[in-house]
């Protein structure tokens, strides 16, 4: 017995023209299910567990949207994007792509690195993205670095310098860390330029998994590259790609390694594997690793430390795009979850949250106070103590499986926080912006970068 629980649009994963969509309940599992006119219907699974999908509504909340838009003509999402009237929420993050090369031929890419066309923009060029940055994008303004790997110009430096002094508030960047396990003199000058922490790619914790993931066995070079992070005193994201037969059943162990690198290690992101890039073909039901089924392979190989009600979405994306919870280590080496589902979404306790902020902000400054005038044996097991410990000794733990030509659908889209900028001023939600057909052709990827190709 099916259920309609929705309607939306899509793209054909042939011909990417945009068609439309209805998401349907069938055997508790929800199903995109969308017809071209010129290549037939296609039913994707993008849920499983009708009653969660349906209770993550509530979590829905008044969107902020773009204070500035490039493009004036609305009603035509996602042919025409930049963003445009239709789009209803503020950038968050910014994603600036500083090349498409890299010194890896890892065999699943979403930018397809190293492929078709050289883009690496000048340094003006850049400059140029960065004033679209700060002119459409409010405070506090966070900018990823990415590629390719950006680690392979050696003006990353005097780029993210270049960012800090045009007004960016906090700059990541995205790597694989091989650079910086082989030159820490590089590192450092990164750090010293303004970068505050690495976006980095760690897929599992046995060589395998790298072999399979980046072709060839990276572990080795992936802990030097920590060991010299821990140095320098850099925090890092573990950014995992998490793949039905590469990987998932090492979740649990890369929470636990993370741990033990606390507080160089301040999060674990999973990214479950999306359909595009490198990997543009349709996936079987069983092998698409969906938003709970990562949640509960948390909660299963973390033995319940970290449970599946700890997961709450961002008040930011749309309510099935992202779930993320935030941990203190205890001393005993444990996570205790901060965040709860059962607590309540952010709407129901939104009022009470502005009345008090100031008070919060009092306590805080209370806090930090008697922490600064307490010796250490005073704060030993007290809660100041756990405070102290909290300020350095947390882990976040956050997924975001990235739409795809298959599952994407333009009421999602619509509520993206995560943008690309592009070299001719504009910014596209992150996951428009790599979605590809099955042919390799994109909307906006290719398009755009090989007008500004070099050589």
């Amino acid at each position: 017995m099916s259920e309609l629980i929705g309607k939306t649009e899509s793209l054909c994963p042939e011909c990417l023209k945009t068609i439309p969509a209805e998401k349907i309940a069938e055997d508790d599992k929800v199903y995109l299910v969308k017809t071209c006119p010129d290549h037939g219907t296609f039913k994707v699974l993008i849920w499983r567990g009708v009653a969660d999908y349906k209770d993550l509504e509530r979590y829905s909340c008044v969107k902020s949207k773009p204070e500035r838009i490039a493009v004036k003509n609305s009603g035509t999402c996602p042919e025409v994007c930049g963003l445009c009237p239709d789009h209803i929420q503020h950038t968050c993050l910014v994603v600036l792509e500083v090349t498409n090369g890299c010194n890896l031929k890892c065999p699943i890419c979403f930018a397809s690195a190293n492929e078709r066309y050289k883009f690496h923009p000048s340094i003006e060029e850049i400059r140029e993205m960065f004033q679209t940055i700060v002119e459409y994008v409010k405070h506090p303004i966070a900018v990823q670095i990415s590629g390719g790997e950006p680690t392979i110009r050696d003006d990353l430096p005097d780029i993210v310098k270049m960012g800090k002094s045009m007004g960016v508030d906090y700059i990541e960047v995205n790597t694989n860390g091989v650079r910086l396990a082989e030159d820490m003199d590089y590192l450092r000058r990164i750090k010293e330029a303004g970068v505050d922490s690495l976006y980095f790619s760690f897929d599992g914790v046995t060589g395998d998994v790298f072999v399979k993931t980046c072709g060839k066995d990276l572990l080795d070079t992936k802990l030097k590259a920590l060991e010299n992070c821990q140095k320098v005193g850099m925090g890092v994201t573990l950014v995992v790609v998490v793949s039905r037969s590469v990987n998932f059943h090492q979740i649990g162990d890369i929470i636990q390694f993370a741990k033990k690198w606390i507080p160089t290690v301040k999060g674990v992101h999973f990214q479950p594997l999306s359909y595009f890039g490198r990997y543009p073909s349709m996936p079987k039901d069983e092998d698409r690793v969906l938003l709970p089924d990562l949640l509960k392979a948390i909660e299963e190989q973390t033995k319940g430390e970290l449970r599946a009600d700890n997961f709450i979405p961002t008040s930011c994306a749309n309510v099935h795009c992202d779930a993320k919870s935030m941990s203190i280590l205890m001393e005993d080496g444990t996570l205790f979850p901060l965040t709860q589902r059962a607590l309540g979404p952010p709407r129901e306790t939104s009022q009470i949250a502005k009345k008090t902020r100031q008070e919060i902000c009092d306590l805080w400054r209370y806090i930090e106070d008697s922490i600064s005038s307490s010796s250490e044996e005073d704060l030993d097991g007290t809660w100041l103590g756990f405070i102290q410990r909290a300020k350095t000794h947390y882990l976040t733990v956050s997924t975001m499986p990235f739409q795809d030509v298959w599952n994407v659908e333009t009421e999602r889209l619509k509520n993206c926080c995560i943008h690309t900028v592009t070299p001719d001023g504009r910014l596209i939600p992150f996951c428009l912006f790599n979605i590809n057909s099955i042919h390799g052709k994109t909307l906006y990827r290719h398009e755009i970068f090989s007008k500004y190709k070099k050589g």
